[in-house]
């Protein structure tokens, strides 16, 4: 999930004296120091940050805010080890300081070590239960390690705490919709953006949301507002719902434009293949399936169109090659099983082909175009009883779908016209059956 993780807080002088204009240094006070620090910690220049606390320091090594100060510089430096070190120094003389804790949690999540994050955002969040930053930061962690119950709960709480916290209202609405609770995971986006206008992750969530619930006109103008505030994954999902939409000029070109802004993003090259191998374009599409699987190899999505795509081009043996890839990557998608099976019927290895379809109607029951090729695959394998049987399925799944019968009727004309030679013929009865079944 991506969620918006609360940025390192710095801490204020209001504890120590205030600089006044006439302190100099040797004998700046140690308030002085950490004004100088914070305002440079604010503008971005960490060096002198660090100096100013350092100096602090020196003159009262046991000030608290400059110790803070000091670890939170540190890991904007990107000095993380530094940095924890500083914090567990902070947390040896200070156990019950909620933030520091906190802090030291969002270091240990840039380094990677969730369990140690875990650890302090909860003991942040015990020693001070209204703080919802270590709520929200403690709900990413637990979704993290896959306690989504737990998750929903630190969202719900960190948004109880503070109503106006944008960031977790968005990662609120994200695991609403990871469960698929769509329609209440809308309405927290939707307050996120009421909180933050701008908000480019809560646009996105929002518009992928809506394309979820099939509302593709309010979809397209969420994910053009996040693409506008620089979004760039926003214009990969934009160009998938233009597809959707029919309109397959408008989804290459935001699609071209996703791959520029995002030339290592696998699902972004297979939506382009997608929509030029709808448009027909099918060497283009080739190009980007095999630019999806080159930039995540282990993306099964990415073989299997590849597989699809040379098996209508006539690369049978590239085909076969592609889907044994994605079905090693996927082995339990259905669909993928499905279209190695039919590759293997191709060639003419009927029992490899009768294996994978097996196991793609274990997967699918309800697969009646599975059933189909299945059925004609047995019949050419002449075990004429367990044909009838994978038909008789066929037409139990779709005794009420008249367009599927038409299908199937002119599909099998065409067949007969092509063992005729009349090509003519054959390929206005197998265009008749993608009129009636687009995917058949």
């Amino acid at each position: 999930m991506t969620a918006t993780v609360a940025a390192l807080t710095a801490l204020s002088a209001m504890r120590a004296r205030p600089c006044q204009a006439q302190d100099q240094e040797p004998e700046r006070a140690p308030g002085c120091y950490i004004a100088g620090g914070v305002d440079a910690l604010e503008k971005g220049n960490l060096h002198l940050a660090e100096r100013e606390f350092r100096g602090a320091l020196k003159a009262f090594p046991a000030l608290l805010e400059a110790r803070e100060n000091l670890a939170i510089t540190l890991a904007r430096k990107g000095e993380l080890d530094e940095a924890v070190q500083e914090f567990k120094g902070i947390l040896t003389d200070w156990p019950k300081w909620a933030e520091a804790h906190y802090n030291l949690g969002l270091v240990l999540l840039q380094k990677n070590d969730t369990d140690g994050a875990l650890k302090h955002f909860r003991r942040a969040a015990e020693l001070n239960p209204a703080y919802p930053e270590a709520h929200n930061n403690l709900g990413l962690v637990l979704e993290k390690g896959g306690d989504v119950d737990g998750a929903l709960g630190e969202f719900r709480e960190a948004v109880r705490l503070n109503p106006q916290y944008a960031e977790a209202l968005n990662n609120f609405g994200q695991l609403l919709a990871q469960k698929g609770e769509i329609d209440a995971a809308i309405g927290e986006y939707r307050a996120a953006l009421g909180v933050w206008p701008d908000f480019a992750e809560a646009h996105l969530n929002l518009g992928s949301a809506l394309w979820k619930n099939h509302e593709l006109e309010p979809a397209e103008y969420e994910l053009r507002t996040a693409a506008g505030l620089g979004s760039a994954e926003a214009q990969v999902r934009l160009g998938a719902v233009l597809g959707e939409a029919g309109r397959s000029e408008e989804a290459v070109a935001a699609l071209r434009k996703a791959v520029e802004l995002l030339p290592d993003d696998a699902e972004a090259h297979v939506l382009l293949g997608a929509v030029l191998e709808q448009k027909g374009d099918l060497a283009a599409a080739l190009d980007e399936f095999r630019q999806a699987a080159k930039a995540d190899p282990d993306f099964a999505d990415a073989y299997a169109n590849l597989g699809v795509g040379l098996r209508q081009q006539g690369d049978l043996p590239g085909a076969l090659s592609a889907l044994q890839n994605a079905v090693e990557l996927a082995p339990a998608n259905p669909d993928v099983r499905y279209q190695l099976g039919f590759t293997f019927r191709r060639m003419g290895q009927l029992p490899e082909a009768e294996t994978e379809l097996r196991h793609s109607l274990s997967l699918q029951p309800n697969n009646a175009e599975a059933y189909y090729v299945l059925g004609q695959t047995l019949e050419q394998m002449g075990k004429h009883q367990e044909s009838a049987t994978a038909f008789a399925e066929v037409e139990r799944l779709h005794h009420n779908s008249a367009d599927y019968a038409q299908a199937v009727t002119q599909y099998n004309l065409g067949m007969q016209e092509l063992g005729k030679g009349n090509l003519s013929a054959a390929r206005e009865a197998f265009g008749l059956a993608l009129s009636f079944r687009p995917n058949f």
